[in-house]
């Protein structure tokens, strides 16, 4: 053997030796299965209550839609039944929205094409109902729902003009906020801030392309208006957090005028006029490490080229931004990269999926390319940042993919594809461990998945994930099978170690 090749293997054995070896072992835990009946039309989803369990959302309605119910089931974090409530709908009304904080899910309903709405209030620790009903003063399409303290906050259309609606629980009378209603706007989000009693509606300008953050008091008074962006650098979406001495920030993705199409990340604090802080895709280090290598350093390279010569450099996507998680560090921001598809139904029949509208196209599929992570400080500072590759994962609604859960300074990302979980494990920054696979199983030995349907995933506490969706599932030898829905609780043992 040749010196040179001694050596090189040498140098292989050392970086062997003192490479880390993290992997994130997904084991299946306790799995509920509950069957489907054929005369009923039901729809599933879970809310997440951290360490305190999770609540069950199961919506029942006969195929003549005379009947419809709804069943609240509260599970703890070992997926135990501890308590069970029904909610009958009262007929003409249909579910439109719902909202959770800390202590309650909130579930606002509305009457087709009337102003009548009824306001359900779960306590998420008893179970005890409250409901109450109202009217909205218009019949408004409705996109949005916020609720603070003892008031709902209804954002939509009426008139093709953004409109919002303030009820109050109490007393069951609306009004509708001033400033809104006006031509060319449209509502983007709408958040709270607790700690200062404050509504916070977003709009966007489509004539001037700006971004509008108007502030309500708990009242419903109009405080102040922040017009930012414009026709350059357009926000298009905003999360509101509060900085460590206090300030609120709006954090959110940016565009290019009026376009939909994100160019990059924002930053703008809310109590007093500065500077909007703008961070373009391109001057993240790692946005194309979800790329291999040879890939990756082509592009940054075209990016460097063009840079030097005097040439801006637009990165542009379409991005859906997740809820920001508050970490020990400050906040952690993910991201995911998508693209939408029509997809005809391939028999011919009428498509199931539900459509979303983007612009003036309508589409009913999306695919998802990767995810941005971010790590901001607790002053809003950019500290790291990295992506992560989705495989071209795709789903017929557009919600978050991605799940992410962290142990020290490690970061589990999973998403899941048909009957299989994927993860991916970073290490702020640095890529740890690429794609894993996890295949889920049935619930015994002598049965097995035969077809899964609109399967999810929520993160749930400490090292765990809830996997939830629709499955086919058949015994061994057996010609039949079985509809079910089913929740899974997965752990993960990380292990970090040097060899």
């Amino acid at each position: 053997m040749k010196n040179t090749d001694r050596l090189y293997l040498l140098a292989l054995l050392f970086l062997w030796l003192f490479s880390i070896d993290a992997s994130a072992q997904l084991m299946q835990g306790k799995r509920i299965e509950l069957d489907l009946a054929s005369s009923t039309e039901e729809e599933h989803q879970l809310y997440s209550l951290g360490e305190q369990g999770v609540l069950l959302f199961h919506s029942k309605e006969d195929l003549y839609k005379r009947k419809k119910t709804i069943d609240f089931v509260r599970f703890d974090s070992s997926l135990v039944e501890l308590w069970k409530t029904p909610f009958a709908v009262e007929d003409e009304f249909n579910l439109i929205r719902t909202f959770q904080n800390e202590r309650f899910l909130f579930s606002l309903f509305k009457k087709h094409e009337k102003t009548d709405i009824g306001v359900l209030r779960l306590d998420l620790e008893t179970g005890d109902k409250t409901y109450i009903e109202g009217n909205l003063l218009t019949n408004m399409d409705i996109d949005h729902f916020v609720v603070l303290q003892s008031k709902g906050f209804i954002g939509g259309k009426f008139n093709d003009r953004p409109v919002v609606v303030m009820f109050n629980f109490f007393d069951k009378t609306s009004k509708v906020l001033p400033e809104i209603h006006a031509n060319h706007l449209s509502i983007s989000e709408m958040d709270v801030n607790y700690e200062d009693g404050l509504l916070l509606v977003m709009l966007k300008n489509d004539r001037n392309c700006q971004y509008i953050v108007k502030t309500y008091s708990y009242e419903g008074k109009h405080l102040r208006t922040l017009n930012l962006g414009d026709k350059q650098k357009t926000p298009i979406s905003g999360k509101i957090l509060t900085m460590a001495n206090g300030s609120p920030i709006l954090l959110g993705n940016y565009a290019e005028g009026c376009s939909p199409l994100s160019i990059g990340f924002y930053l703008q604090r809310l109590d007093h006029d500065s500077k909007i802080q703008y961070i373009d895709f391109s001057d993240l280090d790692n946005f194309f490490s979800f790329l291999k290598p040879r890939k990756e350093e082509k592009i940054k390279a075209k990016i460097r080229q063009k840079k030097q010569q005097g040439k801006e450099v637009k990165l542009r996507n379409r991005l859906l931004l997740h809820n920001i998680i508050p970490t020990p560090d400050g906040w952690l921001m993910v991201a995911e990269v998508f693209y939408p598809e029509y997809k005809s139904p391939s028999n011919g029949s009428i498509s199931t999926w539900r459509n979303y509208r983007i612009g003036g196209e309508v589409y009913n599929n999306f695919r998802y390319t990767h995810a941005i992570i971010c790590g901001f400080d607790h002053h809003g500072k950019l500290v790291w940042d990295n992506s992560v590759s989705l495989k071209e994962v795709q789903s017929g609604e557009l919600n978050p993919m991605v799940q992410i859960t962290h142990q020290n300074d490690f970061f589990i990302l999973a998403y899941p594809e048909e009957d299989q979980i994927k993860t991916v494990i970073v290490r702020k920054n640095e890529k740890v461990k690429d794609l894993d696979s996890f295949d889920l199983k049935a619930g015994t030995e002598t049965e097995k998945i035969t077809d899964t349907d609109r399967t999810s995933l929520v993160a749930w506490y400490g090292h765990s994930f809830l996997v939830y969706g629709y499955q086919t599932v058949r015994k061994d030898n057996s010609l039949i099978n079985r509809e079910v829905f089913t929740i899974n609780k997965l752990t993960y043992s990380l292990k970090d170690r040097k060899q």
